[in-house]
């Protein structure tokens, strides 16, 4: 998985570059990176996430494209899971595992944009790979055989402790001008499914699939009028 988002990454990147290599020439194309922080609306809480959308805005930003990715990670998350563990393995005493999550997705993105007065909405689609799993914390990381934690991981749940899926999420984001040009302030909502991704603590694979989001975040860019 992580050769497969490098190459993306590179690609999305080469492409990117060479195009913005042509916005000085032309008045007709813009550029936007978007940082953000996001809330999960899963089933027993609501997970933390950060990440961040860059591309090109097109057709006097009737248009963007570009690259949007984000991810929650353990420690901004420390909601835990517990399960037992495959097979009834003991694990430094007991078989019952204390785990946390981490996620991460990454994707092309398009997103049809319009202005209500000085307000602008864009409506980012986006399709690309999800991926995360379980992971044990605290002391459990300190293994009592010294191997790496990820093998006992991978012992404990039956190889099953990450996985990766097809990721697609649709979404409507507000963008509110500032006093700075090419900077303003957002939110957004955000309907986000993955296929193909199941684990062992969640093998009906829905533990992120057709979930909500929020997002607050901020822009910068240029116009492209």
């Amino acid at each position: 998985m992580k050769k497969n988002i490098l190459t993306l990454i590179f690609v999305l990147s080469a492409i990117f570059t060479i195009n913005a290599q042509e916005v000085s020439k032309s008045n007709k194309i813009g550029w936007f990176i978007t940082p953000e922080i996001g809330a999960m609306f899963l089933e027993e809480h609501v997970g933390n996430s950060v990440g961040a959308s860059f591309g090109m805005k097109l057709w006097k930003n009737r248009l963007k494209i570009g690259i949007n990715a984000y991810g929650r990670s353990g420690p901004i998350n420390p909601k835990t899971f517990t399960i037992e563990a495959y097979n009834g393995q003991i694990y430094k005493g007991s078989s019952t595992l204390t785990l946390r999550a981490d996620y991460g997705t990454i994707g092309l993105m398009i997103a049809p944009t319009f202005k209500v007065k000085n307000i602008e909405i864009d409506v980012p689609i986006s399709y690309g790979m999800g991926g995360g799993g379980f992971y044990l914390v605290g002391d459990d990381r300190n293994t009592p055989d010294g191997a790496r934690v990820s093998e006992w991981e991978n012992k404990l749940m039956n190889g099953e402790d990450a996985a990766s899926g097809s990721w697609l999420e649709f979404g409507v984001r507000g963008f509110f001008p500032t006093k700075i040009k090419g900077i303003q302030v957002g939110a957004g909502v955000h309907y986000s499914m993955v296929q193909g991704w199941k684990t062992y603590y969640d093998p009906s694979g829905e533990f992120y699939n057709n979930k909500f989001r929020a997002s607050l975040f901020v822009n910068f860019g240029s116009y492209g009028d």
